[in-house]
C-alpha cells in the first residue's frame, strides 16, 4: 500500500507536467516587432520550433499575412496550430482587411520535412497535357501563369484551404514567382501568393 501510494503520486505529478506542457505547446504568443512594424503569432511546438503568421503594420504591406514554418510536425498536426494562430490574428484584425497569404518557397512551405504540397504541384504538372516536360516549360504561357492554374485546379494546398475555412474565409493561389523546375523537368517550387476572400456561402 505504501508503495502503490507513491506511485499513484508520482502519476499525478506527471499527468499534471504533461497538461502543462500541453498547454504550454498550444499557447499562441504575440510578439510586436515596433521597429519593423510587424507583429509575429506563433505556437512553438514540443521541439522548440515555430509556426507562425506575421502581420504588418506598413501601408504596403498592410492586409498580408506571411506563413513562416521550422516545424518537423506532420502537415496536419501544423494546419491545426496554424488554425489556433489564425484565431488569435482575428482577435487582433478586422478579418475585411486581410487579402493576401504570402508563404514564401512553397518547398518549405510547412518546415524541412514537409513537402506534400511541392510535392503535388509536381504530379499535377507531370499529368497535365499543357506542360512539356522535355522542353522544361508550359506548352504555351509563362511558367507562373501555369503554376497559378494548376495549383488551383489540382488543389495543392488544401490543408491551408481547410483552416481558412474554419474560419469562414476562403483561399485561392493567385500568384507564383521564381518558379523552379526539378531534374524529371516539372516545376516543384516557387514564391506562392494566395488571396483571400470571405467565404462564398451562397444566396
Amino acid at each position: 500500500m505504501k508503495y502503490l501510494k507513491y506511485i499513484l503520486l508520482f502519476l499525478v505529478i506527471l499527468i499534471i507536467a504533461y497538461s502543462y506542457t500541453a498547454t504550454r505547446w498550444s499557447q499562441v504568443i504575440v510578439k510586436p516587432h515596433d521597429e519593423y512594424k510587424e507583429t509575429t503569432y506563433y505556437i512553438s511546438d514540443e521541439d522548440g520550433d515555430k509556426i507562425s503568421l506575421i502581420t504588418y503594420q506598413t501601408d504596403l504591406n498592410k492586409g498580408i499575412l506571411r506563413l513562416r514554418s521550422d516545424s518537423k510536425l506532420s502537415l496536419q498536426k501544423q494546419a491545426r496550430l496554424l488554425s489556433k494562430i489564425l484565431g488569435r490574428v482575428l482577435n487582433d484584425k478586422d478579418r475585411a482587411e486581410l487579402h493576401t497569404l504570402f508563404i514564401g518557397r512553397l518547398e518549405y512551405a510547412f518546415g524541412p520535412n514537409n513537402r506534400q504540397i511541392s510535392e503535388r504541384l509536381a504530379q499535377a504538372a507531370g499529368s497535365s497535357p499543357l506542360w512539356d516536360r522535355k522542353k522544361r516549360k508550359p506548352v504555351s504561357g509563362h511558367e507562373n501563369d501555369f503554376v497559378r492554374r494548376i495549383a488551383n485546379e489540382a488543389m495543392i494546398y488544401p490543408e491551408l484551404s481547410k483552416v481558412f475555412k474554419e474560419h469562414k474565409m476562403e483561399l485561392r493561389f493567385s500568384s507564383a514567382e521564381k518558379v523552379l523546375i526539378n531534374d524529371e523537368g516539372l516545376p516543384f517550387d516557387c514564391l506562392a501568393w494566395l488571396s483571400i476572400s470571405p467565404e462564398n456561402v451562397g444566396p
